[in-house]
Parts: structure tokens; sequence; C-alpha cells
């Protein structure tokens, strides 16, 4: 008697119209994402800067007051000077002490933090005429208000001001004072 094996009828792999329309929805749903991607990395490199500059303005009113004496924080694009450009902080900044109090860098005053420039475009600027921020022994920032907007993109939105009052207080708003648009220029 001759015995019979059926074949197996399973089939392995897909056909084309499955992996057309595989391919079809992987292509809508990145089209879809990659737009909404670009716009979130924006804000966090926004909120990352913002958050930076709070920190070190922070640092700097809080090693005022332990230290007792004028902490100064001022952009510089060499990482040594003072440039006194308030259009230039996205080219970085120092904390440094003070110790002669003319707001400015000297060769012997000791260098507390260094940072580098923004990457990707950010701007990082202040209100005209602040150049440079100075923390007294008691913590204030007196004479120094200070409006700090970091902007990236088109997206006004997205904008962030660091607020810096006279008593030294300093917070991240996504308004400018007087509740008006964070402006980069």
């Amino acid at each position: 008697m001759d015995v019979v094996i059926p074949l197996p009828r399973h089939r392995r792999g897909v056909t084309l119209v499955e992996l057309i329309t595989t391919l079809a929805v992987i292509g809508i749903s990145i089209a879809v994402v990659a737009p909404a991607w670009s716009s979130l990395s924006e804000r966090s490199r926004i909120t990352t800067a913002a958050n930076s500059l709070l920190t070190d303005l922070r640092f700097a009113r809080s090693t005022a007051v332990t230290r007792n004496r004028r902490i100064g924080v001022c952009p510089s694009s060499d990482g040594e000077h003072c440039s006194g450009d308030p259009a230039g902080w996205h080219d970085g900044y120092l904390v440094f002490v003070d110790a002669d109090g003319d707001r400015r860098r000297s060769g012997g005053e000791p260098l507390l933090r260094r940072r580098t420039a923004l990457p990707n475009a950010l701007r990082l600027t202040t209100t005209a005429g602040r150049p440079v921020v100075s923390f007294r022994p008691d913590g204030a920032a007196w004479s120094t208000n200070a409006t700090f907007s970091v902007c990236l993109g088109a997206d006004p939105a997205a904008y962030r001001a660091v607020i810096l009052y006279g008593s030294g207080r300093a917070r991240v708003d996504r308004r400018a004072p007087g509740n008006r648009p964070v402006r980069c220029g």
C-alpha cells in the first residue's frame, strides 16, 4: 500500500501587496512624525539652555552670599575675558569673583564657571545695556535687572525668557515681563 504524505500548506514570507502596504504605512507615519519631532527637539534645546543659564545665575548668587564677595556673570567669546556685548551671551559666558568690583574679569580674579558657545544656532541675548550681571554679597543684583531671551528657529511660542530681578532672584518664563512676548534680535 502506498503511503501518501500530504505537503504542508504553510507559506513562508509576505506577498508583494503586504510589503507595499507596510511600506506605505511606515512612510505616512514618518511624514507625520518628522515635523513634530523637529519642533520637540528645538523646544528641548531652548529649555535646556534657559535652565542652564538659570542654574548659573543661581550658583552665582549663592556663591556671592556664601563667600561674602561680589560675583560677576558676563558674556565671553574667548572664555577668559568679558566681551561687553549684551547680544553675545550665546558665544559663551563666565561666572567669576569680581574682587575689584569693576564688573570685568581681571587676570587675578578666580574663574568659577565657564560656559562655551551654545550649539545649533541657539541665540541668547539680554536687555540692552546689561552686558554684566553683578551679585553683591547679600545676594542682590540691584541695578542689573535683566531679561535674557533664549531663541531657536522661527517659533516665538517656543522662546523662553530668563528674568533676573534686582533682588537677585531669577526665573524662567514663556513670556517677558509685562506679559510681553519674548523677542530675539
